[in-house]
């Protein structure tokens, strides 16, 4: 398989923030990609991505940059979660995209990587109402991934 690009990103560790940009047809575009604790006893991290919003000094998770750098990104993206969870051994990753467009995009990168993803991670589907192992050709609502 071919190395697929990525962007070189920055990290604030304290505050468990990513940031790198996109470039493309649209310009320079700042994105952020940021690790919140939702749950403390399982050490559960939301992944929150998208465009960083100046105005709202946030990520916005809506907008469509369309810089036709799609895979670049979400290589990027998983590299996050390589160091952040390199960094934090025990953390599960919680990602569900922000429509069910992106969330299918996420399973796509998932199924397209599964030999690389599956030497260093766990990864569980959450559809039906009920966690499982990742498997191929079933349409997941939510991820968790945790380094094995």
């Amino acid at each position: 398989m071919a190395e697929q690009q990525r962007y070189e990103f920055k990290k604030v560790p304290e505050e468990y923030l990513y940031d790198f940009f996109s470039e493309g047809p649209n310009g320079k575009v700042k994105k952020v990609a940021r690790y919140r604790l939702i749950d403390e006893q399982n050490s559960i991290y939301n992944l929150g991505f998208g465009d960083w919003d100046e105005k709202n000094d946030d990520i916005n998770d809506r907008v469509k940059t369309n810089n036709l750098d799609r895979e670049k990104v979400l290589m990027t993206i998983a590299d996050t979660i390589v160091d952040f969870t390199a960094n934090h051994p025990k953390a599960a990753i919680f990602i569900q995209g922000s429509t069910l467009s992106r969330t299918r995009l996420y399973q796509m990168g998932i199924a397209a990587f599964w030999p690389n993803i599956v030497e260093i991670f766990n990864v569980i589907g959450y559809t039906q109402d009920q966690w499982a192992p990742f498997k191929k050709g079933i349409n997941y609502e939510a991820f968790l991934v945790q380094r094995k």
